[in-house]
């Protein structure tokens, strides 16, 4: 073969005959990363609780887990036994499908690996063509029926090109093991189908999930404007079994959804326009009292203050600095009663006292402030070597006794939330006269009768649970009243042309519900032309509101005094020309983080100009979420209904008489999953949208192959060096050739990996693009994309590469020849695919458990970027994600490109099994201790998965069909035409199952049989019992709703990690429930063992290494406790799960659920640490007298002595609504 030839040659084929130096270099460098990564993770797991094991404590009490063991056998032993409804409970359903679809391609590839390899490699090696494995030679074969080019080397003489052709009978065998994998799989498949099926309708079914309103709301889409109100959408789905609880048109609200973001951008400004005032402000005080006291010293001739004297100092400013942190400390002006669904803020400071009047005694928070809390990017490495696991800021806060037992009794007791009536929800008025003639409605409630009958709940939950009631009443259906019998029908004739129209005489159009009349009352356009085309083009633009004139938010008087202010707290400390400034941006659409062009950007004062530019943005948002009616009606409304079953029955009807219209309807959608933006897309737009999406992704396809098949390419550096001979100094020294043949074998692969980093990214925007109406949705349509790109460009890319133009020109000439080219090319490039795989699987599952990018982010990021009180909570409460949609496809193309070589080149089985076993246990231990999922499809994505799994059996029948027809015997017959004719037939039977499996199991992918609607209720009512029972409405418990009375624990009380787990990491076994927090004295026990170990010294050297050993333990224990403390002080005494309110509160709730998100949007909290001086309890007086509509508070934190915000509470403006599952 010439090098021109070659050169056009492909990876897969420049990857033939790998030599076993090749392989084993890759083997061995992803050994030495599993190594290094592995023994990383087992030494610092125990010691970065915020890191490796975060779900422990720093999620609310339902998703705790327990802390796993310290020892490797342990931890792997608690893997093995976590129970799989654990993780369904704790961690989603996607999570636990993906483990189990990881579960199940090692039942396929274990019992393949075990049978097709013993069986085919004796096969394939003995009595082949070449026997040596370790042979790079490309001498002739022994039987003379190739030339060298074809004849196998290296791993090759394992595969199924070394049989001679006098043993060409051999490749039944080939054929047999074949059908025994395709039948396996389908096997394996149709039991994973029934599987997912049983557990997803536990699941929906369960007595927590049909509480949610996610359970019993349906969005519908493309909703004509004839049925676009209130009354038709009920008139129309009350057909349904059980009636409808509530209904939410949607509007347009675009425009205030951009000022919202606006403002966050603002706020966050401010705030770090303040903290950065605050703390300069900190500084130049400590830098003056520092020369102050070095003067005093001269003139009185006194000595330096030791070290001692200077931390003990330290220490006591932290301690006050603590103090000043404590909740409800602090000032705070223009707050509101916030609200979010319904439900005011608590006050957080009782969950914060009820764990630190235990902890907080005897913790030495001064010392510990001073070595955890960001010191800049100078201070990081010294910080880090004597205090592993640190808070970024937070600090425990003590509170007095009577505080500490008031919040322990509190936390026993159902704590009763306060719900706003039904005045305090925006209301709006009727913008114009309304077609229909006895309601109107705006934002799907009608403005003559309140948005919701205040006994809808009671009579919901009476229909549910009483079937004869609803049977009596024929399912709640209500009809319009007609006057005139004739207007029922269409008596107009059509012409003799119009042949589009049916012949007169047959019923009218359906009229929804509140019209009178036979017809829908057409309503003139008044737009003009251009209005109109703005409006149906995407990324456009809708239509333009009406202007409004709003209210000044503060007075010119008041602008004016506060650009020429004085006499301020931070002047006695700041210089005017050192206050934080920016440039202001010409153009609206500028990004944020575009530096200003001096002499072009106007420099303004940032906390001025942002004072005035929150105050009216706050103003104007308020006003605009109390009259939502100036936006225009979208297309779309979500409606609940009273029953799980009649949700599910919605989306199973044909609900419309024209195509397209009302549809689809999906199910299943949580509130904080809905995409507002995209629900104004009509069916035809989303249609547009598809196929612009498509090509683009297709022209990505196109595009990534360049760089694929470059990176590929550096495999073959011998080829390199024939096409560019500048390159020839690489072989004319021995050791270099050999350096560069072995990082060949790894480079491809981590270019690989480096390339499709970007892809997922992209997707997900496009998703978006697409008409996505849910998260869950875009996860979808990413892992439908995401898959056709990964298969394409890891499998048919790495595999061809150069050669593609040439084959598909041969395929085009000769479209029957499609099967031997791919047969001609694809085995060659099994090899490549040894090494990417054990380097994926090596690499990427102990990256998984070290959690590089968290150790990142936690002790370098977020030490320099984050100054702000608001962002260091922000950083330490926000967990690792996943994002499944390209999750997902990665092992999916794993288990494709398995299935396609299991038979060709069955060492690849062997190589899937390893990659499998440690992916799974990798991701097992992320999704039990580490990850924190915000977006759960349900575990729609596993038989989708499953689906995708086909492909890689397609290819390999299509791989097989072509090998069998080339296979010659000594007289140079085709030796394998039986064979390959199996094959077909074979072929099609697959896609025949693959088609009857889905037709059979699809209906019941998503939506719930009638047959569980009894069984459901009857769990609901023994569910609600219990839940009285816990929370003491029914006095007359039996003696099985009373267990644990002797815990002092409610009847049915759920116990969470810090229940059933030990708080002290050396695994104790001391029970730590909220009950025992007021008793558990950590220092104590720290205090005792270190007393222990000191009198166990016997030389002063060793006191000495003992001690600072100690001390190291006492402070890594010390920062455990205090990050189990941002834990309780976050979710403790809050409700996390809707099933721990009342139905009353319940039913309020969910009554706000599904209102747009920039309706439930709430004025944020200007957050600014307390500092001693005065400088930001003079910046809130300011800023209220400046305006009353920004709120801004310095409540929970404070600097300490080195001017590092410190904080020890949740932001002023959470609301535990922010952490319950609606």
């Amino acid at each position: 073969m010439s090098s021109t030839d070659v050169g056009q040659e492909g990876v897969g084929q420049t990857r033939e005959g790998i030599s076993i130096q090749a392989f084993l270099t890759a083997l061995s460098t992803s050994l030495v990363i599993f190594g290094v990564q592995s023994g990383l993770f087992l030494v610092l797991r125990n010691k970065l609780a915020r890191i490796f094991k975060p779900k422990t404590y720093l999620v609310p009490e339902r998703e705790r887990t327990e802390p796993p063991p310290r020892s490797p056998w342990g931890l792997m032993h608690a893997l093995l036994r976590f129970p799989d409804r654990e993780i369904i409970k704790k961690c989603g359903l996607d999570s636990y499908f993906f483990l189990r679809y990881l579960q199940t391609l090692l039942i396929i590839f274990i019992p393949i690996a075990c049978i097709v390899i013993p069986i085919l490699i004796p096969l394939n090696y003995v009595g082949g063509r070449n026997q040596d494995i370790r042979s790079n030679s490309t001498a002739n074969a022994s039987d003379g029926s190739q030339t060298g080019e074809d004849f196998p080397t290296g791993l090759d003489t394992l595969a199924w090109s070394n049989i001679q052709r006098r043993n060409a009978d051999r490749y039944w065998a080939h054929l047999i093991l074949a059908l025994m994998v395709i039948l396996w799989v389908c096997g394996v498949v149709f039991a994973e189908m029934r599987v997912y099926i049983k557990i997803r309708q536990d699941w929906l079914t369960t007595a927590e999930h049909r509480l949610r309103a996610s359970a019993t709301t349906v969005l519908v889409s493309s909703i004509p404007d004839k049925w676009l109100n209130e009354t038709a959408l009920r008139g129309l789905f009350d057909v349904f079994p059980g009636g409808i609880r509530n209904i939410w048109l949607t509007r347009d609200l675009t425009h205030l959804l951009e000022k919202i973001n606006k403002r966050n951008l603002i706020h966050k400004q401010l705030e770090a326009a303040e903290t950065q005032l605050i703390r300069e402000a900190k500084r130049q005080h400590l830098r003056k009292r520092e020369l102050e006291e070095k003067e005093a010293r001269k003139l009185s001739n006194s000595r330096r203050p030791t070290k001692e004297e200077r931390l003990q100092r330290q220490m006591s400013e932290d301690v006050a600095a603590r103090m000043q942190a404590q909740g409800g400390q602090g000032l705070s002006s223009g707050d509101r009663p916030v609200t979010s669904g319904g439900f005011r803020i608590p006050g957080i400071s009782n969950g914060i006292s009820k764990l630190t009047s235990g902890i907080g005694k005897g913790l030495g928070v001064g010392e510990k402030t001073g070595n955890g809390i960001l010191g800049g990017a100078r201070d990081f490495s010294r910080e880090l070597e004597s205090q592993l696991e640190t808070t970024n800021g937070f600090v425990p806060i003590v509170q007095p006794q009577a505080q500490s037992s008031g919040a322990r009794m509190q936390s026993s007791e159902h704590r009763h939330l306060e719900i706003p009536d039904e005045r305090d929800l925006p209301q709006t008025q009727p913008q114009q006269e309304s077609p229909v003639s006895t309601n109107e409605t705006v934002m799907g409630a009608s403005a003559t009768r309140p948005r919701h009958a205040p006994s809808g709940s009671i009579v919901s939950q009476d229909a549910m649970l009483n079937k004869e009631s609803i049977e009596l009443r024929h399912f709640g259906n209500t009809t319009r009243k007609i006057d005139n019998i004739d207007e029922m029908y269409d008596n107009e004739r059509a012409r003799w042309y119009e042949f589009w129209k049916p012949p007169s005489g047959g019923f009218a159009s359906p009229v929804p519900q509140g019209y009178e009349g036979s017809r829908f009352p057409s309503k003139r356009d008044e737009r003009p032309f251009w209005a109109k085309v703005k409006s149906a083009i995407p990324f456009l633009g809708g239509d333009e509101l009406e202007p409004i004139e709003y209210p000044k938010a503060y007075s010119e008087e008041r602008k004016k005094a506060q650009a020429q202010e004085s006499g301020a707290e931070w002047e006695k400390w700041v210089k005017r020309s050192k206050r934080p400034t920016h440039r202001l941006a010409i153009f609206e659409w500028t990004p944020a983080w575009l530096p200003g062009i001096p002499g072009l950007n106007k420099k303004v004062d940032t906390i001025y100009w942002c004072r005035e530019e929150l105050a009216r943005l706050n103003l104007e948002i308020e006003i605009d979420q109390n009259n939502p009616e100036r936006y225009p009606l979208m297309k779309s409304a979500f409606i609940q209904f009273n029953n799980q079953v009649a949700a599910h029955m919605a989306c199973q009807s044909v609900v419309h008489h024209i195509p397209k219209h009302m549809a689809p309807r999906t199910v299943e959608i949580s509130p904080n999953d809905v995409l507002w933006d995209n629900m104004a897309i009509s069916w035809w737009a989303g249609w547009l949208r598809t196929a612009g999406v498509f090509a683009i992704i297709v022209g990505m396809i196109i595009l990534w192959t360049f760089p694929v098949a470059f990176s590929s390419s550096l495999s073959k550096i011998d080829v390199l060096i024939e096409q560019f001979p500048w390159l020839g100094f690489l072989e004319r020294n021995v050791v270099v050739s050999e350096a560069v043949q072995s990082f060949a074998g790894v480079l491809p692969a981590l270019l690989l990996v480096l390339l499709l980093w970007l892809v997922p990214i992209i997707m997900d925007f496009l998703a978006g693009v697409k008409g996505a109406k849910t998260g869950a949705q875009k996860t979808e349509t990413v892992q439908q994309f995401y898959f056709a790109f990964l298969f394409v460009q890891v499998f048919f890319v790495v595999s061809f590469s150069s050669g593609l133009i040439d084959i598909a020109q041969q395929v085009l000439q000769n479209p029957t020849s499609v099967t031997d080219t791919v047969a001609k090319q694809i085995p060659k490039a099994a090899n490549y695919f040894f090494s990417y795989m054990i380097l994926q699987a090596l690499s990427v599952s102990s990256g998984t458990l070290l959690q590089i990018g968290a150790l990142i982010s936690w002790y370098v990021l977020a030490k320099i970027m984050n100054n702000t009180t608001r962002e260091k909570w922000t950083a330490n409460t926000t967990l690792p994600d996943v994002k499944w949609g390209s999750y997902f496809p990665v092992y999916t193309n794993f288990a494709c490109i398995g299935l396609i070589y299991c038979i060709v080149a069955p060492l690849i089985s062997l190589f899937a099994m390893i990659t499998f076993s440690l992916l799974w246990v990798a991701n097992r231990y992320s999704m039990i201790y580490v990850n924190r999922l915000s977006i759960d499809t349900g575990g729609v994505l596993y038989p989708r998965a499953l689906n995708q799994t086909f492909t890689g059996l397609y290819f390999m029948e299509i791989l097989l069909i072509g090998l069998f027809f080339l296979v010659r015997d000594d007289q140079d017959r085709v030796a394998g035409g039986p064979q390959a004719i199996i094959m077909i037939i074979v072929t099609i039977l697959t896609a025949t199952y693959q088609i009857l499996l889905n037709k059979s199991f699809g209906p019941l992918f998503r939506y719930l049989p009638i047959t569980f609607e009894d069984e459901a209720v009857l769990r609901d009512e023994a569910f609600q019992r219990a839940q009285d029972s816990r929370l003491g409405y029914n006095q007359d418990e039996t003696n099985e709703e009373s267990i644990g009375a002797e815990d002092g624990l409610p009847p049915h009380h759920h116990r969470g990690a810090s229940e059933s787990g030990s708080l002290e990491r050396s695994g104790d076994g001391a029970t730590t429930g909220n009950k025992l927090l007021a008793t558990f004295r950590p220092m104590k026990d720290i205090v005792d063992k270190s007393v222990e170990a000191t009198n166990r010294t016997v030389s002063r050297a060793g006191n000495q290494w003992k001690n600072a050993h100690k001390d190291r333990r006492h402070r890594r224990r010390e920062d455990l406790e205090a990050q189990r403390a941002i834990g309780e002080a976050l979710y403790g005494g809050f409700h996390d799960e809707i099933e721990d309110l009342t139905p009353e509160e319940r039913d309020k709730l969910v009554r706000r659920a599904f209102m747009h998100s920039a309706l439930r949007a709430r004025r944020p909290t200007v957050w600014i640490p307390r500092d001693d001086m005065g400088v930001s309890d003079d910046e809130i007086r300011r800023t209220n007298q400046f305006s009353e509509h920004i709120w801004i508070s310095n409540e929970g934190t404070a600097l300490d002595s080195k001017a590092r915000v410190v904080y020890g509470r949740a932001p002023p403006d959470f609301s535990e609504m922010d952490i319950i599952t609606v």
